[in-house]
C-alpha cells in the first residue's frame, strides 16, 4: 500500500488495518506519520494486502496562517499520537498514552494485493 501526494503541498499520513499477533489474535495496529511532499508516493504497508478493508487518515502541512490545512478524515476512530507512532489496538487510547482521530475507509477490493491511493487537493 502506498500512498501519493498530487497536492500542492506536503502531507503528513497515518494507516490503519487489522493483523494477527504472535498468538494468532487480531488486533487492529494504527501508525504514522509518513510526510509526503508533492509528487512523491510513501509504502506505508509492505505486505501483500489480504484484507477488503483499510483505514487512513492525513492532513496538509505548512499551510499559510490563518487557512483551514486540508485534512482527509472519516468516522472510523483510531489511536495516534502527535509525533512518530505505532498502536495496537484501538480502545482506551487516552488512557494508554495517545489521541485518537477520526480515520476515514478505503475499500481496495477483495483480491487486490497493492495498491496506491492518491491525495488530491479539493475541487474549487
Amino acid at each position: 500500500m502506498s500512498f501519493c501526494n498530487r497536492t500542492k503541498g506536503p502531507l503528513e499520513a497515518a494507516f490503519a488495518y487489522r493483523a494477527e499477533d504472535q498468538d494468532g489474535i487480531e488486533q487492529w495496529v494504527s501508525e504514522g506519520w509518513w510526510r509526503i511532499e508533492p509528487g512523491q508516493c510513501a509504502r506505508v504497508y509492505n505486505d501483500p494486502l489480504d484484507r477488503r478493508f483499510y483505514f487512513y487518515y492525513a492532513h496538509a502541512v505548512g499551510t499559510p496562517s490563518g487557512v483551514t490545512p486540508t485534512e482527509w478524515s472519516g468516522k472510523h476512530k483510531f489511536c495516534t499520537k502527535a509525533k512518530a507512532f505505532r498502536a495496537i489496538g484501538d480502545d482506551d487510547c487516552a488512557g494508554r498514552g495517545f489521541e485518537t482521530l477520526s480515520f476515514r475507509k478505503i475499500d481496495v477490493g477483495a483480491k487486490t494485493r497493492d495498491y496506491a491511493l492518491e491525495f488530491k487537493d479539493a475541487a474549487k
